[in-house]
């Protein structure tokens, strides 16, 4: 199977574009904005057990803050921005990479005038997101890193 790349539009032609929690709607105050998703490769269209996802982030949007068991290998293939890991802040360009461990908080914002384009490679079969607890955001909040760095 192949997805042809269209550079004029950022896309891959065969590919839909889904909203950022594919299959629902997404709703005003939901811990995130301005985010879109394209599902490249996962186990409903190829015999395997991972997903490749694209994901586009508007200037000033931003994913949820969130942790799950299973990890992330995410590639910036354009734009800037940084990336919330744990209590740690990860500026973004073009082609860094990022890891997130298992039950790390992770949150990418684009903070650029661009959208913020990456590869993420996730398991075929994953677990639900958990959002941060009153206790991860006194972390967060008493980190000089990732103090008024996080979106909710």
């Amino acid at each position: 199977m192949k997805h042809e790349f269209d550079p004029a539009s950022f896309s891959w032609r065969g590919v839909e574009t889904e909203g950022y929690r594919a299959g629902r709607e997404d709703l005003p105050d939901q811990g995130y904005r301005g985010v879109t998703r394209y599902t490249i490769t996962s186990r409903d269209n190829t015999p395997c057990n991972f997903e490749v996802r694209y994901f586009e982030i508007e200037p000033g949007g931003y994913t949820r803050l969130e942790r799950h068991t299973h990890v992330h290998s995410v590639t910036v293939l354009r734009g800037s921005g940084y990336a919330v890991v744990g209590t740690e802040i990860h500026g973004l360009g073009s082609h860094d990479h990022v890891y997130v461990p298992p039950q790390t908080l992770h949150q990418f914002v684009n903070d650029g005038s661009v959208p913020l384009g990456f590869l993420c490679v996730v398991d075929g079969e994953r677990d639900r997101p958990v959002q941060p607890n009153s206790g991860d955001l006194e972390l967060l909040n008493s980190n000089d890193a990732t103090r008024g760095r996080y979106r909710l």
